[in-house]
């Protein structure tokens, strides 16, 4: 068995002990910046999707952040996905407190007079029958 001789090193040419833990403190920085931004991007992500849900109920999403101090840890699983219970449990606690944040419903027109129609044009209206309209109790 043949050992293995290190090559000595002249101590000037030899790396320093501070320098190679600056080294490895600044890596430990870097890393630590990427993971912070993986995570806001994460946050975002899922902030985003936890909106998506509720538009349909609130009609700012982001009003259930803002107004409704909700976390976003509470909204979200164990497995990283949107909890429907606790979003709706949130959501509805916010709309109890504040119903005026409610999404609207559209207002239906009705019929406004535009468009084709199918089936006999309604009948000509005279003025005489107008009045006898009137008449009638």
């Amino acid at each position: 068995m043949a050992e293995q001789i290190e090559p000595v090193v002249p101590a000037e040419e030899a790396p320093s002990a501070n320098a190679e833990a600056a080294k490895w403190r600044t890596k430990l920085r870097e890393a630590e910046a990427r993971l912070e931004a993986a995570e806001s991007r994460t946050n975002a992500l899922l902030r985003r999707a936890v909106e998506s849900r509720v538009a349909d109920r609130l009609a700012e999403p982001s009003d259930l952040f803002e107004l409704g101090a909700a976390e976003l840890a509470s909204l979200i699983s164990e497995d990283d996905t949107v909890n429907g219970e606790a979003l709706d449990t949130a959501v509805g606690e916010l709309l109890v407190k504040r119903p005026g944040l409610a999404a609207q419903q559209p207002e239906t027109w009705g019929d406004v007079g535009q468009g084709g129609r199918s089936g006999p044009p309604p009948a000509e209206i005279t003025m005489a029958d107008a009045f006898k309209a009137a008449r009638r109790p």
